[in-house]
């Protein structure tokens, strides 16, 4: 009997059980699916070294018994390669739960028929009395490899189509198990079919098996890998996968997430030690603790124990600031998340969970309990991000203009070019909705760039003399500033439209410290070539005079807030005069924006603020009703006054 390969495979698969039993408390969902296929090779190696077996000792196993073991064998083979597939499913099973069931029922299908035919049709038994070179063949066989194949197809389509949602290692993973075992099957069957008539036969694909399977453990499955190694709680992977199972099976669980100031207490004490002893402090009540990428500390507990971990956390802060003599506080929040039926899936949750962390970490309470109605805003808000991704990506953009009223000619010389997006059912997005997280993903850079090219074809196609406009306004990011080859891009894209860059105003505002020298160098290149720039939201967030100073603009723009204040403060109106006479001192236009009525234009001439817009005038509209504003107001008997 050639049994050597199989006893190698059966060593390597009990090392594998040993460590992963030792570890078994930090098992996951993947973990144990893993478990699953992993006990079916191990299966697969006994029958394999018991078919050898029956076949070497025909003396005492009958014809009958062997045929049966050897097909059994085979059937295990199919098995190992269906849980594969499942193995690879779990990732997606929330995601495309259609897909994940059509799917795996398709796999055992393919189990079940093939286990019908491989014990329905013969297969050849050959015994060497040597004892070394015992092996089967026969339709059996055949259709033991066309099953697994089919199989093997299906795993590696949704492993390379879903790549994206599945964990990044698993494909590779994957990918490794079925090369080893198309590379085991190739050698099994160039011996067995090419070589046996010399008295060669090598059966390698059980040991294949084996290999692959302490490939994947190795890379992925040993549940240790599950184990934040600072603080000994689980960490984020094994979350999603705990979380991922109490919503697939409907357990209700109350999660805590402890948001404690990772870069203060880094100033303060080790920042090891902090949430090592916070994670021990709660290890002693009977909870999953874990940590997820911003070491924020994750406790899934019973409303009972929640209580006495809210304790804990304020008697461990007590006692570890007294025994590492630390005065400073370190801030810390606690977000109550005690429905997850709340949520679609794992991925939903952790989404919702990360952006109620990032978004409310500056509320004024200790403890904040997430309502219905808070999940449900951020859903919406994940809606209106979907649906803005998708209009970007088809290019829904709409480009409004809001004219701007100038006392100093009584016409509307300019307008704000003011993006739209609009959804599939042609409702418009207002930038409210998309702004920020365009900034955020730097998807902004595209659509201030299309934002701008429509304004130039806008330009080009009108006659900007005769319509008595001077220029449009066109917002600029300052992440669309950022960009080394921004100046470029804006000079030839005007060039492209044969636009005259004295028709355009670029508007900037400024949200926070930057790389001001590219920057600057961006905008110098602009004005060089002709373009005006304003200030936009002067007064607000972090627009102050020393932009005014530092930057190149011609106009300074006061946003509603700041009008609003200068009509209903007597003290911000004093200010602001002395702003106003500052500024005009310097030379510089001033824009007055959220003019709603009429006594409001009347003081805003008085001081002889240069432009006024707002919406006493018009709102922003689309560009063939501006056109028509333009000539209808622009005639002097019908100016609005």
């Amino acid at each position: 009997m050639n049994i050597l390969l199989q006893v190698a495979g059966l060593a390597i698969m009990s090392v594998v059980f040993i460590f992963y039993f030792i570890d078994r408390k930090y098992a996951v969902k993947s973990n144990r699916l893993f478990l699953y296929q992993a006990i079916a090779i191990f299966a697969s190696l006994v029958l394999d070294i018991f078919s050898l077996v029956t076949i070497n000792k025909p003396d005492i196993f009958n014809d009958f018994f062997t045929r049966f073991v050897c097909k059994a064998y085979l059937v295990t083979v199919v098995l190992v390669v269906t849980l594969g597939l499942v193995y690879v499913l779990g990732d997606i099973e929330n995601l495309h739960r259609r897909l994940f069931s059509s799917l795996c029922l398709t796999a055992f299908f393919i189990l079940l028929i093939s286990t019908i035919l491989i014990f329905a049709l013969p297969i050849n038994v050959f015994f060497d009395p040597n004892g070394l070179n015992d092996y089967t063949e026969g339709a059996p066989i055949i259709i033991t490899y066309v099953s697994a194949f089919l199989t093997m197809g299906l795993t590696i389509f949704v492993a390379l189509k879903y790549k994206k949602e599945i964990y990044e290692k698993r494909v590779v993973g994957v990918i490794i198990f079925i090369s080893l075992w198309v590379l085991g099957s190739a050698v099994q069957g160039f011996f067995n079919y090419v070589l046996a008539d010399l008295g060669i036969v090598i059966l390698s694909v059980s040991l294949s098996e084996a290999l692959g399977s302490l490939v994947i453990y190795i890379m992925l499955e040993n549940p240790s890998l599950n184990i934040d190694k600072v603080t000994g709680a689980l960490n984020k992977r094994a979350f999603r996968e705990y979380v991922d199972e109490a919503i697939k099976k409907g357990i209700n669980k109350e999660i805590l997430l402890i948001n404690y100031d990772n870069d203060m207490t880094k100033t303060v004490v080790d920042y090891k030690s902090f949430p090592k002893v916070l994670v021990k402090a709660i290890k002693e009540y009977p909870v999953r603790v874990f940590k997820n990428d911003r070491n924020d500390i994750i406790v899934v507990c019973d409303n009972k124990n929640k209580r006495n971990i809210l304790n804990e956390i304020d008697k461990f802060k007590e006692k570890f600031y007294l025994k590492n003599n630390i005065v400073t506080e370190i801030p810390a929040k606690v977000f109550l998340f005690n429905d997850l039926t709340y949520y679609y899936d794992a991925n939903d949750f952790i989404d919702v969970m990360e952006y109620i962390n990032i978004n409310e970490a500056n509320v004024d309470k200790h403890v904040i309990i997430i309502k219905k109605e808070d999940v449900d805003k951020v859903h919406h808000k994940f809606e209106i991000k979907l649906k803005c991704d998708n209009a970007l990506a088809n290019r829904r953009v709409a480009v409004y203009f809001q004219p701007i009223y100038s006392n100093v000619n009584s016409k509307f010389t300019s307008a704000e070019a003011l993006v739209r997006l609009v959804n599939d059912d042609g409702k418009l997005i207002y930038p409210n909705d998309f702004i920020e997280d365009m900034e955020r993903d730097g998807k902004i850079v595209e659509l201030g760039m299309i934002v701008f090219e429509d304004v130039c074809k806008f330009i080009s196609s009108v006659n900007m003399e005769e319509l008595g406009l001077h220029y449009i306004e066109v917002n600029l990011s300052t992440i669309q500033c950022l960009q080394e080859n921004f100046a470029l891009t804006i000079i030839e894209t005007a060039k492209k439209y044969n636009v005259n860059p004295k028709y355009i105003n670029l508007e900037i505002t400024e949200t926070g410290q930057v790389a001001k020298q590219i920057l600057l160098k961006n905008m110098e290149m602009l004005k060089e070539y002709g373009f005006t720039f304003s200030l936009d939201d002067f007064g607000t967030g972090n627009s102050n005079l020393n932009y005014i100073v530092e930057m190149p603009v011609d106009i300074v723009k006061f946003d509603k807030t700041m009008v609003n204040s200068y009509f209903n403060n007597e003290i911000a109106s004093y200010v602001m005069n002395s702003t106003i006479n500052m500024i005009k001192g310097l030379g510089y236009r001033i824009v007055f924006e959220g003019i709603e009525t009429y006594e409001q234009t009347l003081v805003v001439k008085k001081n002889n603020i240069e432009y006024i817009q707002g919406y006493y005038y018009s709102k922003p509209i689309s560009q063939t009703d501006f056109i028509q504003f333009i000539k209808n107001n622009n005639q002097s008997d019908n100016i609005i006054n």
